[in-house]
């Protein structure tokens, strides 16, 4: 409860202000002008401060042009009223004491948004006919997740636009409500209650081995399906060939904080690529226009062959699934999906990104809670990814840059030369310039920050101490010498076709 003394405080003893506070502080709470739940979460400082947030606002907030509402247009009302900032004045006062004559509050700009994303990929919906409905078994992994379980199954049915679908719910040791609400649900539900928090491999694997369905649906819980998504997924893959898994475009929620309010509603997932990572990661999958606004350009709005899809949402036939041995369980949340995508990749299975299956992705904790717990585990997750597959993503993301595909990575062949410009040097430029690739030369023999991008590292001096590079650990080193050097993987002769020989061994030897 504020009095009239916190008013007085903040106002340094201007007893004529703090009565203009707090007696307009009220108005303002009985207009609705004033959104507290909106503004402690977009500004979460102030809720840690334990000062009343309309007080804050009020005396610190408008100062910093601080949004009280989602659907108060600050730099409109600003625009409209500039004698507000000239006389140092606030806005909603302002607001209260001179009336809503001639301006109007703005919808809520986020809710706009959503709705118009979700009318607008209606449209794009194929709203496939099927003869028979094969059986879906949807696998959701959950553990103490029963917000999201409410927003998942809210309306499921209706959504889907397909009926023969089951659902198989893996609850990890849930200590709230959740078992008790699945229960509840008029839904074909079945129940796998653990008693410890399994990894995502084992949940989805174990009820893999239950399920009735032809084709299996990971689906994170976390996950909010909009009108249509299953009904695009199956049609999809039946109307496919060699379809090892068809995944979905994931777009983030509204976030109602300030930090992470500029990708709300952007995409989260659009396929998956690879780029070059510092060790140990060798190469990192990234998705594909991430944060991108667009979530309707044609960048992203088409069918189309990748790498990889996540898992958060994934559509699989069941006997591809167990053909290839379900997701690793060496993994614990993190990579089991890239994993599984290269398993399919490796058996000549495509993974098929269908923008017009469109959920919202609210990325949920079915994890380790314990930070450091969390890091770790991570760790792992890549090092196990890389003992796994280095040797085999090296070749085809080599073979991509070579060829140009943009299939698995966007980047090209990058080639440091460690050398002063001379003849030889610059037709050796020219030469694997022409060839597309990106090349730097390096005049300084003290510099060893050859960066992350390198793919060759060429040096033409012995007196290098390529043993001090900082780099990717699969970078290729190649030494222009008379000499044999041990610390090179490949030693050549001066030779004026070069960039062809280069090419020539690399692909002799590495691919």
């Amino acid at each position: 409860m504020v009095t009239f003394k916190d008013f007085l405080i903040k106002s340094k003893f201007n007893v004529k202000k703090a009565r203009l506070y707090e007696e307009n502080y009220y108005k303002i709470m009985e207009s609705g002008l004033f959104d507290k739940n909106f503004y402690l979460k977009a500004y979460p400082h102030v809720e840690k401060s334990g000062m009343d947030p309309l007080i804050h606002y009020l005396f610190y907030g408008a100062k910093e042009y601080k949004l009280p509402s989602p659907t108060f247009n600050l730099k409109r009302y600003l625009q409209e009223n500039p004698e507000i900032e000239k006389n140092k004045g606030n806005p909603l006062i302002h607001y209260i004491e001179n009336g809503d004559e001639g301006y109007t509050m703005d919808e809520n700009p986020f809710i706009l948004r959503r709705q118009k994303i979700i009318d607008t990929n209606k449209s794009f919906l194929s709203n496939y006919e099927f003869e028979n409905e094969p059986l879906v078994s949807i696998i959701v992994l959950t553990r103490n997740g029963l917000t999201h379980l409410k927003r998942l199954f809210e309306d499921f049915d209706e959504k889907t636009n397909y009926s023969n679908y089951e659902i198989i719910v893996v609850d990890n040791a849930s200590q709230d409500d959740s078992i008790n609400y699945l229960n509840s649900l008029d839904l074909p539900i079945t129940v796998i209650e653990n008693t410890e928090n399994v990894s995502f491999s084992k949940g989805n694997n174990d009820a893999a081995k239950i399920a009735n369905g032809e084709y299996l649906l990971l689906l994170n819980n976390d996950i909010e399906p909009t009108y249509g998504w299953l009904n695009e997924m199956v049609g999809c893959m039946l109307n496919s060939e060699d379809v090892g898994s068809v995944g979905a475009k994931l777009i983030f929620p509204y976030y109602d904080d300030m930090k992470n309010q500029e990708k709300s509603y952007s995409i989260q997932h659009a396929g998956v690529k690879f780029r070059e990572e510092r060790t140990p990661y060798v190469y990192g999958p990234y998705h594909e226009n991430m944060f991108s606004t667009l979530v309707f350009s044609s960048d992203v709005n088409h069918q189309k062959e990748v790498i990889s899809n996540t898992a958060a949402c994934l559509l699989i036939p069941k006997s591809i699934y167990m053909e290839l041995g379900g997701l690793d369980e060496g993994y614990f949340y993190g990579y089991e999906d890239i994993d599984f995508a290269f398993k399919l990749y490796q058996n000549n299975y495509k993974s098929i990104y269908n923008p017009f299956a469109l959920l919202f992705h609210h990325e949920s904790a079915t994890r380790v809670e314990d930070e450091d717990e969390k890091n770790r585990l991570n760790y792992e997750n890549i090092m196990h990814f890389h003992d796994k597959w280095e040797d085999y993503i090296f070749k085809e993301i080599f073979i991509d840059k070579i060829n140009q595909n943009h299939f698995l990575t966007d980047k090209k062949i990058d080639v440091s030369i460690i050398s002063k410009n001379d003849e030889f040097i610059s037709k050796l430029v020219k030469d694997l310039s022409n060839k597309g690739f990106n090349v730097k030369l390096i005049p300084n023999l003290n510099n060893f920050a050859i960066g992350e991008d390198c793919d060759i590292l060429i040096s033409n001096n012995i007196n290098y101490d390529v043993d001090k590079i900082i780099s990717r650990l699969n970078i290729i080193k190649v030494l222009i010498s008379n000499n044999n050097d041990s610390r090179y993987d490949i030693c050549l002769d001066k030779s004026v076709n070069y960039a062809d020989e280069l090419m020539n061994i690399i692909e002799e030897k590495y691919l």
